[in-house]
């Protein structure tokens, strides 16, 4: 019994994910999903991350440069040492051989370890070193920006293949609601005619109604099966179980002006624009700090003096100025071109500003004209029912045929899914509309608007 019980408490505790997924996979869970297995998002986030620790790097470079130098040296010194004999003008006094200058040669070997430790500081770079912690930091918002795009762009492809599966399994739901109708209607027609109240070319032609619905399940089964394995892939899933978030519409939508200027203010491509000219821009700010001196302060400390010659130092330390007189870069050029790439971030930018204007307008009159057609269907819908009604009425009673109701049906049948098509277009607009205007995660809360009308 003991044993038993790890097993129990494991059972428990896979209770919940069971429940989970019994309930179904709403579009927030499936969005997390995709996200958490996206390739492409690992992509983006990986290319973020590598942006960061080149701005961990950037940002020591106005810090000391300490470094250990070790080496083995093989070689000799020729020594020549002249100097005055301070005693030469006594010689003649003292009638003494006294020479005036001494000379000393010899070889001097330098064989030997060296060891030394060198400190570099930079204190003035001309705007350098700034511009280069700056750029990082603007690469990192360009990635950030890289990674709400293709996030953007992979919700609204999961809208499509998400709600594309609730298309088409309300579609073939309807098909076989029709099939199962003309099942019904065949074998009534079967019954009338062995009873001699129809003629043969009427049940014939119930019999054709029902194998053109049977074909028609076929096809929606067919499309069903499609939009179910592109759903699959896009999550990385082995099956598509339930799916409980519904087809529907939003009553209002909010004006144009609102979502172009919410698109201006979040787009991700127009903030990975502005990052680029910030980046741009600190390439100008280094270009020109290439004509300024460098300040910088050094020390060198030889950790081994046994080996040293006469002019290498025990430690050396001071302050330099290093200007460059003159560069076999031009540097004039050089700014030009840094010059020229802002120039061209601009005008990336003036250029994203007018696609992104058009991107919206688009969803916007996409969605209006989804919403429009979904609220046309509603009168199309209770036509069709009432002209179903009344033709299955007359059949009974034998004041109609089996294609008076088939076609009756046929129109219900286009009005339903008319709708539900509109409904569909509706969700993808709008979505792209959320995605265009940066605005992706709002998306997730329209189901909880009071607006919202569910598609049935």
């Amino acid at each position: 019994m003991q044993n038993a019980k790890p097993l129990i408490f494991a059972l428990m505790a896979a209770l919940p994910i069971a429940s989970a997924a019994a309930a179904g996979m709403n579009f927030q869970m499936a969005r997390g999903l995709m996200h958490e297995r996206a390739d492409l998002i690992r992509v983006s986030a990986a290319d973020v991350e590598q942006k960061r620790f080149e701005v961990k790097e950037a940002r020591s470079l106005s810090g000391p440069k300490v470094s250990l130098n070790a080496q083995q040296i093989e070689g000799r010194k020729d020594v020549h040492l002249g100097f005055d004999n301070p005693l030469s003008a006594l010689g003649p006094a003292l009638q003494l051989p006294i020479p005036n200058r001494f000379n000393i040669d010899y070889e001097d070997d330098i064989s030997g370890p060296r060891a030394s430790l060198d400190v570099v500081w930079p204190l003035y770079t001309g705007g350098a070193i700034s511009a280069k912690q700056e750029a990082t930091q603007a690469a990192v918002r360009e990635a950030l920006a890289g990674l709400d795009k293709t996030k953007d762009e992979l919700d609204t492809l999961l809208v499509q293949k998400y709600f594309g599966v609730q298309l088409a399994r309300s579609v073939e739901k309807l098909r076989q609601d029709m099939l199962a109708q003309e099942e019904r209607d065949l074998k009534r027609a079967v019954r009338f005619e062995k009873a001699g109240m129809l003629a043969k070319i009427e049940r014939m032609g119930a019999q054709v109604n029902r194998d053109a619905a049977q074909r028609e399940v076929l096809s929606a089964q067919a499309n069903r099966q499609v939009a179910e394995r592109e759903l699959q892939q896009l999550l990385k899933e082995d099956r598509i179980g339930e799916l409980d978030t519904p087809l529907f519409v939003c009553t209002s939508i909010k004006s144009l002006d609102y979502w172009t200027d919410l698109a201006l203010n979040h787009n991700p491509l127009l903030k990975s624009i502005q990052a680029q000219q910030d980046q741009a821009r600190m390439g100008v700010k280094a270009a020109r700090g290439a004509y300024h001196p460098k300040v910088y302060l050094f020390g060198h400390y030889n950790m081994i003096d046994h080996y040293l010659t006469l002019p290498e130092p025990d430690w050396i330390a001071g302050i330099g100025v290093s200007i460059t007189l003159w560069d076999n870069r031009d540097r004039s050029a050089r700014v030009g071109s840094a010059q020229a790439l802002v120039n061209k971030a601009q005008a990336a930018r003036d250029q994203a500003e007018s696609e992104i204007r058009k991107v919206v307008e688009v969803a916007w009159l996409r969605s209006q004209e989804a919403l429009d057609q979904y609220r046309l269907t509603s009168s199309s819908i209770d036509l069709a029912k009432e002209n179903v009604r009344l033709r299955e009425s007359s059949f009974k009673e034998g004041l109609c045929t089996v294609d008076d109701v088939n076609d009756a049906r046929n129109k219900l049948i286009a009005a339903e899914v008319a709708r539900r098509v509109a409904s569909y277009r509706f969700v993808v607009s709008y979505s792209m509309l959320h995605a265009a205007s940066g605005r992706m995660i709002d998306f997730l809360d329209v189901l909880s608007r009071p607006d919202i009308v569910i598609a049935r």
